[in-house]
Parts: C-alpha cells; structure tokens; sequence
C-alpha cells in the first residue's frame, strides 16, 4: 500500500495542491435556532473523531441502495468507501481508487459516486451544508428530538420545507446518524470508536 500511495502522492503534488482535512477549517456559523445549531455543533467536528462508521444509503431515483464506510483517524487519515470506490487520505497522500477494477487516481474525484447522490463528505460538513441552507428555506419551526442510533445518542432536528420535512440526526460524537430527505435516506447501521486499518489498502 504504501508504495503506492507514496507514487500517487507525488503525482498528485504535481497536478495541484494537497487537499486540507477538514478538522483545519475555522468554526462554522451558528443559524440562531437552538435546534439546528445542536446538530450542527455535532456535524462541525465531526472529522475530528476516530471511528469506523457503516451506512446504508438509498437513492430515491432509482431506489438504488449502497453500503458506505467511513472511517478515521485523526489528524490526517481518513478512508472512505461507497459501493466499491474508496477515498483515502494518508497522511499526505491522497487517492480515489475502484475495488472493483483494482484502479486508483491520485486524487479525490467525487464523480465516480455522483449516481448515489452524494459525496464522499457526506457524514459531516456536506450535510452540515445542507441543513444551514434548509434552515434558511424553512417554512415552519424546527422539531428536535433526541434518539438512539445503531446503539448511540444521537441529536435530531426535523426542518419542515417545501415538499416535506428533512430530518437530519447526528451522534454526539460528530457523524451523521442519519438523513431522510426526498432525494436520498441515509442510516447509520454500526459504529465503532476505533479506526479499521485496512479500510486504507489500496487494490
């Protein structure tokens, strides 16, 4: 693995800059509704925590289903797996990679997940994204709640829209728990507060 990742790594200093790992960003601004920003607050550090996290996603047009791994280790390594394309920062080098046709790229290209509805970030600031612009379209008070999710805590907020309510849960330690929305649900189904080593090899 490494050797590869070290090739890729250079390539991928070649063709532009070194992605940064979202823990680097500044604090996101809060929308003024205690029911929203707690979600949010979790969302936000979400890429700060270590852990294994398994998803089940469906893609309502279509009614396609795939599994989804996440994992981390912070501060620069992160992993992470939808359908059979893996994302992978290591420390330095980055790479996209099919487990399929046993390929990688020295890069993060989302397009080659752009049939699920999501990107690789989907677990934290994506769909922290998401909620900061739903909470601006909102047309009616938001609903928190609070629940357990593949057996942890998790915050939950149902923001009521044009065309339905969005819910959006997160653990209390970060990661998305769950989404239903009228394009994609979204589950967390097993949670671990370590960090699977060979979700980071390379075909």
């Amino acid at each position: 693995m490494l050797p590869l990742l070290l090739a890729l790594a250079l390539t991928a200093c070649a063709t532009g800059a070194r992605p940064f790992f979202d823990g680097d960003q500044p604090a996101r601004a809060e929308t003024g509704d205690e029911a929203i920003d707690a979600v949010l607050e979790r969302l936000d550090r979400a890429t700060l925590t270590e852990m294994t996290a398994d998803y089940e996603i469906l893609t309502r047009l279509g009614g396609t289903s795939s599994a989804a791994t996440v994992v981390q280790q912070p501060p620069d390594r992160r992993s992470i797996t939808v359908g059979d394309i893996r994302f992978i920062y290591d420390g330095g080098p980055i790479a996209t990679c099919d487990l399929t046709t046993v390929e990688c790229e020295a890069s993060i290209n989302d397009a080659r997940i752009s049939d699920v509805g999501i990107t690789h970030r989907f677990y934290a600031e994506d769909f922290a994204r998401r909620l900061r612009v739903d909470a601006n379209r909102r047309i009616g008070d938001p609903v928190p709640s609070t629940t357990s999710i593949a057996g942890m805590p998790a915050q939950c907020v149902g923001v009521p829209v044009s065309g339905g309510t969005k819910t959006y849960c997160a653990l209390d330690t970060g990661p998305l728990a769950r989404y239903d929305g009228n394009d994609v649900q979204i589950e967390l189904v097993a949670y671990a507060d370590t960090a699977d080593e060979s979700a980071f090899d390379t075909p």
